[in-house]
């Protein structure tokens, strides 16, 4: 067992709450969404929906801080930023560019025809303003990287280290970080990437003490997706007809 973040002994049930807590969040999101926008699901509508479901689960961690910990994020779960580790949002770069590229062939292998793309894959490719690419790197770039690294490296690793090695944790969380992706059924194919995300953040985390670095990590991660998708269609192009497999849908299947 470490010492890392050891001020309050969170357990399984609490990380499963702000789960919930996302799911609720989600649902009463596209509720509203459905009556605003009706069932057509549009870059602003879906971005609606993903702030719901983050808002849901902050606010279950502000209610578990308040209730079982010390009511302080940065005692509870470790959030800080310090710049000094701006360096993780080009090294998040280089990580996505490496899960798919550990991912490729698994994606070649079960989607021998080219991998089914993901509606919202269409969405976000199809914003054409710059309040609507703005609003998919908030969601994505930002909002995320903090919700899912107070859940996961916040919270559920350290629990996993009072019960285990710190190699066994780190590995155990980014399998439940990785899983929790596979309420798209598509995802299932980038897995083996998003296990090599979850495993690097969660060494991050342990080696620095704190989620600045992870965070700065996921960011870059996060950004470089939504940037080449929001942006780079002609690069994905490129990298289509040299890779011959579709990155725009595997790097995104990586953040959701």
């Amino acid at each position: 067992m470490t010492d890392y973040l050891q001020n309050v002994e969170w357990s399984i049930p609490h990380v499963l709450a702000v789960l919930g807590g996302g799911f609720a969040g989600a649902l009463v999101a596209t509720i509203g969404v459905v009556l605003v926008y009706g069932e057509d699901l549009t870059l602003v509508a879906f971005v609606i929906t993903f702030m719901g479901q983050a808002t849901g689960g902050l606010l279950v961690l502000a209610y578990l801080s308040r209730k079982v910990g010390t009511g302080s994020f940065v005692a509870d779960f470790g959030f800080e930023l310090h710049l000094r580790y701006w360096w993780g949002l080009p090294a998040g770069a280089v990580l996505q560019f490496a899960a798919a590229i550990v991912t490729a062939p698994l994606v070649q292998l079960l989607f021998p025809e080219g991998a089914p793309q993901q509606e919202v894959v269409t969405i976000t490719q199809g914003s054409d303003t710059i309040f609507e690419a703005l609003l998919i790197l908030f969601a994505v770039g930002i909002l995320a990287p903090v919700v899912e690294e107070l859940t996961f490296r916040g919270m559920l690793l350290s629990r996993l280290v009072r019960s285990m090695s710190k190699w066994w944790a780190i590995a155990a969380q980014a399998v439940a970080f990785a899983g929790i992706h596979l309420l798209d059924p598509n995802a299932r194919a980038v897995l083996p990437g998003l296990f090599l995300i979850g495993f690097v953040l969660g060494y991050a985390a342990i080696r620095t003490g704190s989620l600045s670095l992870p965070i700065f990590l996921h960011a870059g991660v996060n950004l470089t997706a939504a940037l080449l998708l929001v942006f780079g269609d002609d690069l994905l192009n490129w990298l289509d007809e040299m890779a011959g497999l579709e990155p725009a849908e595997s790097l995104l299947r990586m953040i959701f």
